[in-house]
């Protein structure tokens, strides 16, 4: 790595004094983090903690994604699309049919092909674009998914499509060409969760986070970009990087897109699992009434025999467990199964 790629990967915190330089440079805490929890701003703060006591200012790039199209799920929806819809225009529904269920049920499928396969228009309902877009890229479980794992007492609370109703109603208000309605929807639902949370843990840390590509003139032009100036085959802000082309090296404008992952997957093929299926299927866990223990039992049964890689799956479920125990429980030290220290 340069040694400008290694000063691209600090952030600055500008003070009142001189600007000073944070480097987030501790490999356990990239690793500490669960998904759908970490973002840069998280290791800022865990530095900041450790900087001296004084009040900072971060800039973040939280909204760039959502506002240049810089996640790979806006060009991979577009292309699966139209994929989707040739698919549907020459293969009878029943084919389609077996062929999604295939893709689901099929022991001739090894794991990491069907978690591939689950992605494509082959094993989507083009039909419904909850189920072709987010269940697809924003839930572990999907509705028809979630019909198996939970009871009967708790299903009956819930309408058909009531996990993504909010969702919906933006995208069917949206307008413009598909790219334009799928930014349009993150902005005004996913962004708004990406913002609280970054607003609370800076907070927490006495920071305060600004987020200059959520200034008001720049929304209003990104909004306004056409689809074919926005994304550059499957890599997105297709226009910010030939913005600023000359400003900034080549190897950080096109290095691939990174997100923060955990080695959660590598830690389920281990006897760290045993641990974790206890605590999961235990009686004071089944005692809530919240989910089948039969579906419980599958997704580690699964899991283990390579059928399906349920690591996100078993991983939000733990977490719900945990936070029942210490948010609602008041249980004073956080629980964690033996295995996993």
């Amino acid at each position: 790595m340069t040694s400008t790629v290694r000063a691209f990967e600090r952030i600055k915190v500008a003070r009142d004094g001189p600007v000073e330089t944070i480097t987030l440079s501790n490999p356990k805490r990239r690793n500490a983090i669960g998904p759908r929890m970490a973002n840069e701003l998280l290791w800022a703060l865990q530095d900041a903690r450790e900087a001296e006591d004084v009040h900072a200012v971060v800039l973040t790039g939280e909204g760039s994604d959502e506002t240049l199209a810089g996640y790979t799920r806006y060009a991979f929806t577009l292309k699966n699309a139209a994929w989707d819809r040739l698919y549907r225009g020459i293969t009878p529904a029943a084919i389609r049919d077996w062929v999604r269920h295939s893709i689901t049920d099929s022991s001739w499928i090894n794991a990491t092909a069907r978690r591939k396969l689950s992605h494509t228009f082959l094993g989507r309902n083009g039909n419904s674009w909850a189920s072709f877009y987010f269940d697809n890229f924003f839930s572990a479980f999907s509705e028809s998914e979630q019909s198996e794992l939970l009871t009967n007492e708790v299903a009956r609370e819930f309408e058909p499509g009531a996990p993504y109703q909010h969702v919906l109603d933006y995208w069917e208000h949206s307008r413009g060409e598909m790219l334009q309605r799928l930014l349009y929807t993150d902005i005004k639902t996913y962004l708004v969760e990406l913002l609280m949370k970054q607003d609370n843990m800076s907070m927490a840390a006495s920071i305060e986070s600004r987020v200059p590509f959520l200034d008001h003139v720049l929304v209003e032009f990104a909004t306004n970009i056409p689809q074919a100036l926005q994304l550059g085959g499957f890599a997105g802000k297709h226009i910010l990087k030939k913005a600023v082309a000359d400003l900034l090296p080549h190897e950080i404008l096109y290095r691939p897109k990174l997100g923060f992952p955990t080695p959660w997957s590598r830690w389920l093929k281990g006897p760290q699992l045993d641990g974790i299926q206890k605590m999961l299927l235990e009686p004071r866990s089944l005692e809530r009434g919240l989910f089948q223990p039969s579906a419980v039992e599958q997704l580690f049964a699964e899991h283990r025999a390579g059928h399906r890689d349920n690591y996100d799956r078993i991983w939000r479920l733990l977490n719900l467990e945990l936070w029942q125990r210490v948010c609602i429980e008041k249980e004073e030290r956080q629980p964690a199964p033996a295995a996993i220290g």
